[in-house]
């Protein structure tokens, strides 16, 4: 499962959409009245629209999910102006697109256009505001990538503050650039466990040791049963990103015992003794790859390879260090894998 069709999965529910403005967004200056104003009953998906790339590019690129959101009170006789339009780009690649500015300014005017196409637009009608978030989860390199269409034209142009969002002459809502969540940059007290897109921000750049708390407050943010499908799209992604980052299997294809383990209240501790497993895993490979090393070292990479093969059924810290004993007290190479099968066979 590749994460970006999964993340334009995840973000084709209306509840991720919600969850999304209400974390993100309202954290912003002024992104709290904008939030507070929202009808999210009406969120509407629409069609997403296409860019091309620079000369010479023959790719195309599209809008991953755009939505019509309403605001809580809109005018009968002007009921379009009412409307926010949301545009959402995943980037999950490791590199920034610094023509991201550029492809907003494409999608926001592709919209308006096939939106009025037929239509004749008359010295009182006017444009639904967009606002264009990107969702950057690549890295560890940090989004630089200019966020207006001005910053690529003149790089000396004034800096920007911040968009206050509640400005409705603010330019960010005619295409003039874009928010951006970067992911690898949010900072730990930002990412609630009472919200579903603060926690999948979170499992974007995963901590091991947070990791059992995280997929547990997921899954009960997520307990309801209109939301099981995001639910199983959201943990297997997780899945795929624990085993990406970590190597680590979080084992969240079988939804009955995550189910089961959830309403026992188990799941947490769960996750917790698999990540402890998982760790104590790592810390034996390790001290096998220690003494695989030293014996080639002492001995010769014949004798490695033969202690290779011994050591694959020794897991336990004791077993190890006796494996480290005789590789400092035996003459040769033969010995020592001597010593090992002759204990082996005792012990069997």
């Amino acid at each position: 499962m590749r994460q970006d069709p999964t993340f334009k999965d995840i973000f084709a529910y209306p509840f991720m959409v919600e969850e999304l403005l209400r974390w993100f967004v309202a954290g912003l200056p002024g992104g709290r009245e904008l939030v507070e104003e929202i009808d999210f009953s009406g969120l509407l998906r629409v069609q997403e629209q296409s860019a091309t790339g620079p000369a010479g590019d023959k790719r195309s690129f599209a809008n991953d999910v755009v939505w019509r959101v309403p605001f809580r009170e809109r005018r009968p006789d002007d009921a379009e102006s009412g409307w926010l339009h949301l545009v959402l780009m995943i980037e999950v690649q490791g590199t920034v697109d610094h023509l991201m500015a550029l492809r907003i300014r494409n999608y926001v005017d592709n919209h308006h256009m096939e939106l009025w196409r037929g239509k004749r637009f008359g010295a009182r009608d006017r444009l639904a505001p967009v606002l264009p978030i990107v969702i950057y989860a690549g890295g560890p390199t940090r989004w630089t990538a200019a966020s207006r269409v001005i910053d690529l034209v003149t790089p000396t142009s004034a800096p920007v503050a911040g968009p206050d969002l509640a400005s409705r002459a603010s330019g960010l809502f005619a295409g003039d650039g874009y928010l951006t969540l970067d992911t690898q940059q949010v900072a730990a007290d930002d990412l609630r466990h009472d919200n579903a897109a603060a926690l999948l921000a979170a499992l974007c750049n995963p901590v091991l040791d947070r990791i059992p708390a995280e997929v547990a407050a997921l899954r009960a943010r997520l307990d309801d049963p209109r939301l099981r499908e995001l639910l199983e799209v959201v943990l297997l992604w997780a899945q795929q990103t624990a085993r990406r980052v970590f190597d680590f299997d979080l084992r969240t294809d079988d939804m009955a015992e995550i189910d089961r383990l959830h309403e026992s209240d188990e799941l947490e501790d769960y996750y917790a003794a698999r990540r402890r497993a998982h760790k104590e895993q790592i810390r034996v490979e390790g001290e096998r790859d220690l003494l695989l090393r030293q014996a080639r070292r002492k001995f010769d990479a014949r004798t490695a390879e033969r202690l290779a093969g011994i050591m694959a059924d020794i897991d336990d810290t004791d077993g190890l260090a006796h494996v480290g004993d005789l590789i400092i007290d035996c003459e040769s190479g033969e010995e020592l894998v001597a010593t090992l099968v002759d204990g082996r066979e005792h012990t069997s």
